[in-house]
């Protein structure tokens, strides 16, 4: 995957946070073994945007990073993780 390119991507949110993306493989790519996607569950939204990848995602505060510039564009409010409510799960 080049970097500096704009990629399409599915961004999960969920109560103003973004709790997943899945980049896109470029158009002609070879799939290769298994395919996985994201769906959005229940009280989750589904987004498609256009995004540009950063050098790196290997660490825990490179990844917030991005997921925060996600939520900017999205227009959805980044969440303070101490004052984020965890998601509710099903009994």
């Amino acid at each position: 995957m080049e970097l500096n390119t704009m990629h399409t991507a599915t961004v999960i949110t969920e109560a103003g946070r973004v709790v997943g993306v899945q980049v896109d493989l470029p158009a002609g790519s070879r799939r290769v073994g298994p395919v996985a996607m994201l769906r959005a569950g229940p009280a989750q939204t589904l987004h498609r945007i256009e995004l540009e990848l950063p050098a790196s995602l290997a660490t825990t505060d490179e990844i917030e990073r991005f997921h925060a510039g996600i939520a900017k564009q999205l227009a959805v409010p980044a969440s303070d993780k101490r004052s984020a409510k965890p998601p509710k799960t099903r009994k």
